[in-house]
Formats: C-alpha cells, structure tokens, sequence
C-alpha cells in the first residue's frame, strides 16, 4: 500500500491525490494511504471528468477530489482524517471500478450553500429573522440568492420550520414552504425581513432556507462491482452523501451521517441507490439531520413514445437522471400502464442504442409494435436483493427509508425516529419515473419512535405503502410485505397504510395502547394480529 506522504509536495492536495492515484493504478497497487489530519479540497487542480449523477443537477464536466476510474482490488484509506472541500465538486467518484474499499474517510464542505436563521421577532404579518451560520447570500429586489467563492448563484427555493432552540430534534410544528411570492428586504446586520410568506413561526424558531439546486455530492459511484464502504463519516454535502447507480453489490458498514452542530448534514438523502443489482447492504450505520431520507432505492420508469415491429423509442422521464445508461443487451423489461403500473407483457432488449441524454431505441426479439405509446417501461433486470440492518435514522427533514426493489429486502433491528412517516413504499409513472413494485419485504424487529411527530408532512402513517393511481381490484404492485415483532410507540400517526399488495402480514408487532389502527387499500390477503383495533378496509 502507497502512503500518501510520498506524493505530497505540493500544497494543493487535490493535484497530490490525482498524481497518486495515477501512480497507483499504473503500478497495479493495491492501496492508498493517508496519514491522520486535517486535508483541505480546493477545485482548481482537482481531477476533472463528465458525469451525470442522478437525482443531482450534475450533468456534464465536475471537478473530482478523488477520481477512481477503471481500478481494481484497491482500497482507499482516509485513515481517520478530515477532507474539507472549499468549493463545490464531487469528493470521491468510482467509476467503471472493481472489488474497491473505502474506508476511514471523514468529508465536509466549508460553503454548504443553505441558511440557517432563527425568528427573532415579527413586524405586523411580516417576520424578521436572524442569519445563523457562514452561508453567502445576497438580496436583490426583493430576492433572496446563495452564492459561493467560486461563482454559484442560486436563487431560493424553499424554507422549512425545522426547530426550537438547540436541541437536534425537528419540532411537531415543523413544516415547509415553497411560495414564489415571499419576498426578502435586507435589514442592519445579519437581520432580513420576509414577507408575503405561508409560514407563520414563532418567535425563537429555527429555520433552514435553501435552493433548489444540488451541484454536488460526497461519494459517486458508477458501473462499479463489489464496492465495499466502511467507517464513512459524512458532515456536510453540497448533495447526497452516497449515490450508486447501475452498479452491482454495494455493502456499507458503520457510515455516520452528522452535521457538526449545524443544523442539517446531507442536501437531500445519505444514500441513493439507482437501478442497481446484485445486494445493496447497510449495517451499523447512524444517520441524522439530513435534509431527506436515510436511503432510497430504485430503478427508473421510462416512457414509450414511438413504436415499430422491431422495437421501441423510450424517454427517460424522471427530472433528475439524464444521461443514464438504463438498458443493456439481455435486459428483461416489463410494458405497463402508467397509472396501473401492473406488467401486461414482458419483453427482453436485443440491442440498446442510447440516442442522447434522455432517448433509447431498444430493439426487442419479441415483435412490438402491438405495444402503446405513452406506456410505461420498466427494466426488471435491474433488481438487487436490499439489507438494512442495525442502523440509527434520526432527527432529518421528511422520511426514514424509501423501498422500491424487486429483490428480496430486508429491514431489521433497526431505530427510527422520524419527523415523517419511517418507511415509505412508493413508485409512480407519471411524476419522478422511479420504480418499483417489491416482491418480498420483511420489516423485523424495528424501533419506530414516535415517528412521524411532525404535523402536517411526509406522509399519514408510519409505515405508508402508496396506492397507484388506478387499481382494477385483481392485479397488486407489491407481492408480499411482512411486518412483524416491531415495536411502535406514539400515536401521532395511523401506524400502517397499505395499498395494492397482494399478502400483507402485521403480526407480533407492539403498539400503544388504543392505537388508530391499520388501513388497507385494495389488498389481497391480509393478516393482521390486532384485528380488534380498528382496521379498515377499502
């Protein structure tokens, strides 16, 4: 193994890393080590290559930290320091890489780009706040915009009642507003006036304003096999932490997600996994104070907008995933209607040919111009087996964990604590395009702790599986979901709404006392142990 020491000589570090890295992989090693401190990440030398990230707004050239392409049987060891990135670009970014090994990697950034202020007092309906943190931003008629060292300029999007005081908890009162009507007046210091806005805080609440836009993340990972990540320590993210897409087995173990006394950590989700195969695993992990889920994972719906006998023409729908190269030779997909999304016939590519960012013409060996336009596909071949187990998701904005896989998935032992609903089984054909339908999930063993606390967001029950939007009482989306021996405590929401699944069991599970039962919509075969309790039944 290479210790990074031989390569720093210089004071830029991102051009030492990519000289080592180089040297690494053309003298076959099998490591690189960093010596315990603090580094800091500038983007000027920093390695440079075109990627599209989904669910990021990152589509074309990105300055790279720690740029990993065509390796093998490598291991990259931070050995416990601290890289902080001065400037937005992508931390690490595994591309095209085999049997690769993260491990003891600390990340932050030094300019998230998001507001935290705290509601000092009101002047009649309009609010004055105070800005908390180091964030740049100016105001122009009446506009609020972040900005960065290096020439971001990003107008707001959104402000969300997030907590009181300091503690780390959201707030039952905790709620978001995306109005493109308020309107901000720059006041003496770090002060501003809002007006027009939905929101009502109160005096002493604390706030978090963003944008819209996410230009980077911490760790990327693409058309990679066996990548295993380990004592991963996430602080902050211009985006998510972890993003996976098209890659096979992706195992992480003891990954902290946690802001360090700031308010939120990640930009949206700690990880995201996007038409993968093979087994996506974490296990010993905490996350907390992200501004979304602790995981999501999902293939991706596209839509049919020509048709001939040899094939078809598909677009890529979904806002955030341009540039995805979602079909092979070999794929099996599956034809639906988008409102249904129930497979009505199954086809396997011949030959995918990528015509740009968001086009694909799939010849198919079975003949298909009996199959309608504007119908949904999805490719059933990208399905991977899901483990989340022993983690800690707490104190973030919106839900737990987002399932959407085919594979066999397993959540247990697992302690939630979330402002909204824990678990959330939800796909659609006509909004994100993110797929979908599970077939076998067992949800064992779990602490659910007083989740879904806030008012008025991220769901009605606990655990939530969405029904589709037309259902012929015959066909189900989900085959089988098991909820058993969990524990539930609070009563601030329904613990389980069921839609559309064909055998669903909640049995064993612990629940307050005069809880408000259970619903199922359109559901097959039900076992339910608290039969007494108030289910319904639709």
């Amino acid at each position: 193994m290479v210790n990074y020491e031989s390569f720093n000589l210089t004071e830029d570090h991102c051009y030492n890393i990519r000289r080592a890295l180089m040297y690494c992989r053309e003298n076959q090693e099998d490591g690189l080590i960093f010596p315990k401190r603090e580094y800091h990440l500038y983007p000027e030398k920093a390695s440079m290559c075109a990627v599209s990230v989904s669910n990021h707004d990152i589509c074309g050239y990105n300055s790279i930290a720690f740029l990993l392409e065509n390796m093998r049987d490598f291991t990259l060891d931070g050995g416990g320091s601290t890289f902080i990135s001065h400037g937005v670009m992508l931390s690490v970014a595994l591309m095209d890489c085999f049997n690769i090994r993260l491990r003891n990697l600390e990340f932050t950034v030094e300019e998230p780009m998001r507001m935290e202020a705290e509601v000092i007092g009101y002047s009649g309906k309009d609010w004055i706040l105070e800005v908390t943190n180091d964030v740049g931003y100016y105001i122009r008629d009446g506009m609020l915009r972040f900005t960065d060292a290096y020439g971001h300029d990003d107008p707001y999007h959104y402000t969300m009642i997030a907590r009181r005081g300091q503690g780390m908890d959201y707030i039952p009162e905790t709620k978001e507003s995306f109005d493109k009507n308020v309107r901000f007046f720059r006041m003496e210091g770090k002060k501003i006036l809002v007006q027009n806005s939905q929101l009502r805080p109160e005096e002493g609440m604390r706030l978090i304003l963003a944008p819209q836009i996410r230009h980077g993340c911490t760790v990327f990972l693409e058309n990679c096999t066996n990548t295993l990540i380990e004592d991963l320590v996430i602080c902050h993210s211009y985006g998510m932490g972890v993003v996976a897409q098209l890659c096979d087995t992706v195992t992480i173990r003891r990954m902290k997600v946690s802001p360090d006394r700031a308010m939120f950590s990640t930009n949206c989700d700690a990880t995201h996994f996007v038409s993968c195969t093979g087994k996506v695993e974490i296990s010993d992990s905490c996350f907390e104070s992200m501004l979304d889920d602790a995981m999501n994972i999902h293939g991706v719906f596209t839509r049919v907008e020509q048709v001939d006998e040899k094939g078809i023409l598909v677009h890529d729908m979904h806002p955030g995933s341009k540039g995805l190269s979602l079909y092979s030779t070999g794929d099996r997909i599956a034809v639906m209607n988008p409102r249904r999304l129930i497979p009505e016939s199954i086809y396997t590519v011949e030959k995918a040919e990528q015509i740009n960012m968001e086009y694909f013409y799939l010849t198919l060996r079975e003949r298909a111009d009996h199959i309608p336009v504007m119908y949904t596909v999805e490719n059933i071949s990208r399905q991977p087996e899901v483990i989340f187990c022993n983690n800690v998701v707490k104190a973030n904005r919106a839900r737990g964990i987002l399932l959407a896989s085919k594979g066999r998935t397993l959540v247990r032992n697992n302690a939630f604590h979330t402002p909204g609903c824990a678990v959330l089984f939800e796909s659609d054909g006509e909004m994100w395009y993110e797929s979908g339908g599970t077939r076998d999930v067992l949800i064992e063993n779990n602490l659910f702790d007083h989740c879904g606390y806030a008012r008025e967001a991220w769901g009605e029950a606990v655990i939530e599986i969405k029904p589709r939007k037309e259902a012929d009482g015959i066909h189900y989306y989900h085959k089988q979901i098991r909820i058993r021996k969990n524990r539930f405590t609070g009563k601030e929401r329904i613990i389980l709404s069921a839609a559309d699944t064909q055998e669903i069991e909640f049995s064993g599970n612990e629940v307050p006392e005069n809880d408000k039962g259970n619903r199922y919509y359109n559901c097959g075969h039900v076992l339910d142990d608290l039969s007494g309790s108030g289910q319904t039944y639709e």
